[in-house]
């Protein structure tokens, strides 16, 4: 095999190890502790074990002694929730601490990990609906995500083939 394509074999092998090394964002769960999904603990009873659940911050409510947060679930892939897939239900999240509503907006990717010890009857829009409540006992707020950058003018491609301005 010639040099150079062996450095190029050698730069995704890599990115790959380093890739492989990367920590999870909070302490991983117990192989042993059984996860169920938010809307899996409304119908099949509340798990004994803490859970690692995820997903996108839809409302903030800031309390005297605590915050509660109301997420749309979803699963997780490296802990980090899969916003393509189809949601786990929602959830409410207990966090002990003020949390600043500029930084814990809606549309926020969140991770926490602990015990869910209870479920409240509320209501999205018009409908009754019953949250499992999580504790937090650790949070991860994801970073946002950039939207690519447009660049002004030039040639975009669609249904026909236009010029952008």
């Amino acid at each position: 095999m010639p040099r150079h394509r062996a450095r190029w074999l050698f730069v995704p092998l890599v990115a790959l190890g380093l890739g492989a090394c990367a920590t999870p964002p909070l302490a991983p769960p117990d192989p042993a502790e059984v996860q169920v999904t938010p809307r899996a603990a409304v119908i099949e009873g509340l798990p004994s074990a803490e859970q690692l659940w995820g997903g996108v911050i839809v409302g903030l409510h800031n309390r005297v002694d605590y915050t509660m947060l109301e997420v749309v679930s979803y699963p997780l892939r490296n802990q980090e929730p899969r916003t393509s897939r189809m949601t786990d239900g929602r959830f409410r999240l207990e966090v002990r601490d003020f949390l600043d509503p500029v930084d814990y907006r809606t549309g926020r990717r969140i991770t926490a990990r602990g015990p869910v010890e209870r479920t409240e009857v509320g209501r999205i829009g018009e409908v009754e609906y019953v949250f499992p409540v999580m504790f937090a006992s650790e949070l991860y707020l994801w970073p946002e995500v950039a939207a690519p950058a447009r660049r002004p003018g030039g040639v975009t491609f669609g249904i026909g083939i236009g010029i952008g301005l």
